[in-house]
């Protein structure tokens, strides 16, 4: 699930490999702005969801408890034990013209519309032919019905055709959660630019709360992030989601 703010890595001649990526991306003295190039642009767009019957909003969401929310919701140190963490909880980057350019494309709604974008921190690991980078985000959207029309938009054939990039393959996700809940999104698939070319997967998948996007973004180099570990933390943030609902 993604709003027009969450990114994976564009498969272009003029990037860095995603070897080179990951493996900074894995450096514990590694800045936050560098780990951010891994969902910075093949993946543009939000992570379509489907989450439990639609909510009764009675009061306007606020930046406050939105905020609230956010904080209670996205993972945190301790969630995959067997993974380090990296970076801190925080607001997404600034808007670029390519978030607009996307919005637009897509028919989605404008992402200035977000009422806060929060990224949380990283979870990573990294082995001897595989790196894996996780984090959660949460935005909310002044409403509900909003947040859905967003997802409808990034969902349709014409959101898919936006999100192509050359080099890239793009199949669509859905992870079973409580309740007969699936959070559905997209995985890109793209090479590695120097030999041997081993291939990236970049996951993107989340659900709807109330006027919230919750997704989820898992990238691996060599392997893609395993179902049960995505299944796994998204049911985390479905359960954490029910229990701070009262915050929006």
């Amino acid at each position: 699930m993604q709003t027009a703010r969450a990114r994976s890595v564009a498969a272009t001649s003029s990037a860095p490999s995603l070897r080179s990526r990951l493996r900074r991306a894995a450096r514990p003295a590694c800045s936050t702005r560098v780990l951010l190039l891994l969902t910075a642009a093949a993946l543009p767009g939000c992570a379509g969801a489907h989450a439990s019957p639609p909510t009764k909003v009675t009061v306007a969401v606020t930046q406050a408890s939105a905020l609230a929310f956010a904080h209670a919701v996205n993972l945190r140190a301790g969630d995959q034990p067997e993974m380090k963490t990296l970076g801190a909880e925080g607001p997404a980057p600034n808007l670029h013209a390519s978030d607009v350019a996307f919005a637009r494309c897509a028919g989605m709604i404008s992402p200035d519309s977000d009422l806060i974008n929060i990224r949380s921190i990283w979870l990573s690991t990294r082995g001897a032919r595989a790196l894996r980078l996780i984090r959660s985000r949460v935005t909310v959207l002044p409403s509900e019905a909003l947040a859905r029309r967003n997802l409808a938009a990034f969902s349709s054939l014409r959101g898919l055709r936006c999100a192509r990039r050359p080099g890239a393959s793009i199949s669509k996700l859905s992870i079973a959660l409580p309740g007969g809940v699936h959070a559905i999104g997209r995985r890109v698939i793209a090479p590695a630019e120097s030999p041997p070319h081993e291939l990236g997967y970049y996951d993107i998948v989340g659900f709807i709360y109330g006027p919230a996007e919750i997704a989820l973004t898992a990238a691996g180099y060599s392997h893609p992030v395993p179902t049960q570990t995505e299944q796994r933390l998204l049911g985390i943030l479905y359960r954490r989601a029910a229990e701070a609902h009262a915050d929006l």
